[in-house]
């Protein structure tokens, strides 16, 4: 490849018509070597001293994120930031000193986090305290999320053999967390969860994944749920490499209630069509050689399952298809020197990664799509406007027209009906014209819901419903 690039450069300096051919065999260039194009991840920021790795991320927009992080200095270590990177704050007030893992925030002022302890707390004034609302000794916090104010799931570690796995969920706003009758129980020793290695649908569907940390053992199970945490639990028992550490199922992503990937410790990829009933194996990407698979995100509108490896270097894949074919991501410089513990997207074209990873520094890297923001016509509009979205009602994602007669600083935003803003669309300058942008809903309740576009004193909002 090197050779070829080198003849390309050569036969351009060359070429009297040089700057058209060069975008041109940048695109080859790009295809041939299965390399996304017009996409972008780029570095933002290190954690402040003593730059703890994270072990887990939620980006609630473009701007606020909070990130969990190993303990150091004798204290807990949980971040926020409210301005997309550029600066974090530190917000451990009532934390006990413990690694922190599984994060999820409503905004900037309540979020939960949980711990290496079994521990779950939530704050609803920044970070400034942490109230406990969950202690089971000798679990492990894996994951939480909230699907509205009310009603969210927590997935913790059993304590041991023949104890449940502590799947349990909150109806008043994680003040309270159950766990339900009917939830998994261990079955063999050194059976436990595994950090960020969950996915869901919707409240009802959801998938974990679990590992057995006995060596020479190359079985475990994808637990799984249609009908909620309340609900009627199955299991598929899924065969990969076993190792000195046994196996670890730890990437899962699922883009539709039958479609879904997983990942191991190993290498191992599977792909399922039937909800995780059964796995088939999936081919790697070419030229990966030995590597784990850290994380799975998954893109429901657009069917898109990202994964970051580690092996030689830390990598970045992403599949429309189940890993029929894959295309890297290339990713900036401090992220190949580390790990990417934990992916957190906003929409298909707006994400953060977490940098992480046993002594190594946490960071931030943000990934911005081929604009994410589609040009309808090159002509140039007479007049601002805001078109209705298309389809609406829709579930879960929706187009947004809008047209622009003059450039400009522009912003698209959507809120609820209690007028709380949920999602940036668009925040940027922009150049006159016609555009169209992708709405992904998914990880919304339905309702009504406003979008607002404001550009050059142009102000215009209008309603969509979101139905699940």
């Amino acid at each position: 490849m090197y050779i070829f690039k080198k003849y390309v450069n050569n036969f351009i300096k060359l070429n009297s018509r040089r700057l058209e051919m060069k975008k041109i065999l940048t695109v080859l260039l790009l295809l041939v070597a299965g390399i996304g194009y017009g996409q972008t991840w780029t570095y933002v920021s290190a954690l402040p001293a003593p730059n703890p790795p994270i072990n887990s991320i939620y980006a609630v927009d473009a701007n606020t994120i909070w990130v969990a992080c190993d303990a150091s200095g004798g204290a807990a270590r949980v971040y926020v930031t409210t301005n997309g990177g550029t600066s974090w704050t530190l917000r451990n007030g009532g934390l006990v000193s413990a690694n922190s893992y599984g994060m999820f925030a409503f905004d900037a002022t309540t979020a939960f986090v949980g711990n290496a302890n079994g521990t779950l707390f939530k704050t609803t004034n920044g970070g400034v305290n942490w109230t406990q609302v969950l202690a089971v000794s000798g679990s492990f916090s894996n994951g939480v999320y909230m699907f509205n104010t009310n009603y969210g799931i927590y997935v913790g570690d059993p304590t041991g053999s023949g104890q449940q796995f502590q799947f349990r969920m909150t109806n008043n706003g994680g003040s309270n967390w159950y766990l339900p009758t009917g939830v998994p129980t261990a079955t063999v020793a050194n059976e436990w969860g595994v950090i960020n290695a969950w996915d869901c649908t919707d409240s009802s569907h959801v998938w974990v994944g679990s590992a057995i940390a006995t060596s020479g053992v190359g079985t475990c199970k994808i637990f799984r749920t249609s009908t909620g945490f309340y609900g009627t639990w199955s299991n598929t028992p899924v065969t990969g490499t076993s190792g000195t550490q046994g196996i670890y199922w730890q990437a899962v992503g699922f883009v539709s209630n039958t479609n879904g990937m997983i990942g191991s410790s190993a290498g191992d990829i599977k792909k399922t069509t039937d909800g995780g009933a059964t796995y088939t194996s999936v081919t790697p990407p070419s030229g990966i050689g030995t590597f784990a698979v850290m994380n799975m995100n998954s893109i429901k509108s657009d069917g898109t399952i990202r994964m970051s490896t580690q092996g030689d270097t830390t990598r970045v894949y992403k599949t429309t298809n189940l890993g029929t074919t894959w295309i890297r991501e290339f990713v900036p410089l401090q992220a190949t020197l580390g790990q990417i513990s934990h992916f957190s997207f906003i929409n298909a074209n707006l994400g953060f990664a977490a940098l992480g990873g046993t002594g190594l520094t946490g960071g931030l890297i943000k990934y911005t799509g081929p604009s994410g923001i589609g040009v309808n016509t090159g002509e140039v509009p007479s007049s601002f406007s805001l078109s209705q979205n298309y389809p609406n009602p829709f579930n879960p994602s929706t187009m947004i027209k809008f047209a622009l007669p003059k450039a400009g600083e522009v912003t698209l935003k959507v809120y609820n009906s209690l007028g709380k803003e949920v999602e940036t669309l668009v925040s940027e300058q922009m150049n006159a014209g016609t555009y169209e942008v992708t709405f992904d809903a998914s990880r919304l309740t339905s309702g009504i819901y406003f979008y607002r576009l404001s550009a050059n004193g142009f102000t215009d909002t209008k309603k969509m419903m979101l139905v699940k």
